[in-house]
């Protein structure tokens, strides 16, 4: 029997809790969210470690002159002693690196980045995940976005990707959001919708009846509600890094506002949008 743990509640109550500031590295830190992190971490007080492919890149594409706190650590991934040597001594971790379009490449990188936290970070390290929104669970269902029909075979990825997170000793949180586009302004918002396990609308219970089919099409007809910025996604990361908090161990869903609708340029479902 399948358990309805939606949770749904505005952003701005989520982000009130108090901060604590914490080590965090970022990786991935070059990348059009991980830019994102870096900067919300710092706004948080936390001290941010960018882990980067290309040094020169990440600080090319920094917004102004990077401030110089930032501890920046060049490095591979599938290096295990650089990755090492960047988590050592941080509190949190979290990854921007990889996308899902890079099938088996994208497993093996997770996997990477989980085995170094277990490995050099401690018990229980806090640690933070992408997915997509397509990995969270119907409401009224138990079925996850990936197994419905009609969802582009390589969202499938990221249940490989939960399911290897579920057998881990760390504090982990899943970020589950739909298509990611630069917010209006550079600043995130406190509006939105933050859901637990399921998807961050409300579904009727007709759900629990409805054939596969019908629960994919309300997916696809829900998907421009999901399109939030990468500033609200880096937001709710940095902002939750306290550890065995509401997030732990938990996929985490955002959405608009009711009744908002959001628009991402140049990008189709099933494919790898635009990296610039």
């Amino acid at each position: 029997m399948f358990k309805d743990t939606l949770i749904v509640k505005n952003s701005k109550a989520v982000m009130a809790e108090a901060i604590q500031r914490k080590k965090v590295v970022v990786i991935g830190a070059a990348g059009n969210l991980g830019r994102r992190l870096v900067a919300r971490g710092l706004a948080h007080g936390h001290e941010v470690t960018a882990f980067v492919r290309n040094a020169s890149r990440f600080a090319e594409h920094w917004p102004g002159i990077l401030p110089e706190h930032v501890r920046v650590v060049e490095g591979d991934v599938f290096d295990e002693q650089a990755m090492a040597s960047a988590v050592m001594g941080c509190d949190a971790l979290v990854n921007a690196a990889g996308h899902v379009a890079d099938g088996a490449m994208f497993v093996s990188l997770f996997e990477n980045v989980v085995a170094a936290a277990e490995q050099h970070m401690g018990p229980s390290s806090r640690i933070w995940l992408l997915a997509g929104a397509a990995v969270l669970t119907v409401p009224h269902t138990d079925r996850i976005g990936v197994s419905l029909p009609g969802v582009p075979g390589m969202y499938k990825t990221h249940e490989t990707n939960w399911r290897r997170l579920q057998a881990s000793s760390c504090d982990w949180s899943l970020m589950c959001p739909g298509p990611m586009v630069a917010a209006a302004g550079g600043l995130p918002r406190s509006d939105l919708r933050i859901s637990v396990e399921m998807l961050p609308y409300r579904v009727g219970s007709w759900a629990r009846w409805a054939p596969p089919v019908a629960l994919s099409l309300m997916m696809k007809s829900k998907l421009s509600e999901l399109i939030v910025s990468y500033e609200d996604v880096a937001e709710i990361i940095m902002t939750n890094l306290v550890p065995n908090a509401r997030f732990s161990r938990r996929r985490v869903g955002v959405a608009l506002p009711v009744n908002e609708r959001g628009r991402k340029e140049n990008w189709t479902l099933g494919e790898k949008g635009p990296t610039g």
